[in-house]
C-alpha cells in the first residue's frame, strides 16, 4: 500500500498600469490558490488520485472557486485500464489552440488562454489494440464553462451571467 500527498499553494498580485475599463473593477488584486494531491495505491491493479481546486480572490467573486480537478479510481486489467470518477482528459501535444482537446471544459476565471480546464465527470475505459489505443467515454452530464465575474478585471466588455444562461436555438 502507498499513501501520497503532493500539491502546490501559491499566491498571486496582479497589478495594472492603466487604470480599469469599467466602473466595477479595481486597479489591482490579490489572490492565493490551493491544488493539494492525493494519491492512494491499494495493489497493483487499484489506485485513487483526488485533486481539488480553490481560489480566494480579493476582487472578482466569480474567480474564487472550488472544483474537483480530478477525483479517479483506476483499475487495471490486462490489457486494458479503467478509470471511474471525476477526471481531466488531453488530447495533443502540438497543436495550437487544442483543437481537439473537447472532453474537459475550460476554466476561463483561471487562464484566459484556455489552457486550464475544469474536472468532468466519466467513466473512462483505455484498450490498447495492435493498431493503437481505443478510448471509451461516458460523460454523464455537462460542465458550465467559467467567466470572469462583473468585477473581474481580465473580462469581456459584455458580461456572462452564467446564472442566468440563455440559448439560442
Amino acid at each position: 500500500m502507498a499513501f501520497e500527498i503532493n500539491g502546490h499553494v501559491s499566491a498571486e498580485g496582479r497589478l495594472f498600469a492603466h487604470d480599469p475599463l469599467y466602473q466595477d473593477q479595481e486597479q489591482n488584486n490579490a489572490s492565493i490558490a490551493l491544488e493539494p494531491e492525493f494519491y492512494h495505491a491499494w495493489d497493483v491493479d487499484y489506485s485513487l488520485i483526488f485533486i481539488p481546486f480553490l481560489r480566494i480572490d480579493s476582487s472578482d467573486s466569480e474567480r474564487t472557486h472550488f472544483d474537483i480537478r480530478e477525483l479517479n479510481i483506476l483499475l487495471l486489467g490486462n490489457p486494458w485500464e479503467l478509470r471511474v470518477g471525476i477526471g481531466k482528459v488531453f488530447w495533443g501535444v502540438t497543436e495550437f489552440v487544442h483543437l481537439v482537446d473537447i472532453i474537459n471544459q475550460t476554466d476561463l476565471v483561471e487562464d484566459i488562454e484556455g489552457e486550464d480546464k475544469l474536472g468532468q465527470p466519466m467513466v473512462h475505459l483505455s484498450a490498447p489494440t495492435g493498431w493503437g489505443v481505443l478510448d471509451f467515454f461516458v460523460l454523464p452530464y455537462f460542465r458550465e464553462r467559467t467567466f470572469p465575474g462583473r468585477d473581474g478585471r481580465l473580462r469581456p466588455e459584455v458580461v456572462i451571467d452564467t446564472d442566468n444562461p440563455l440559448s439560442m436555438v
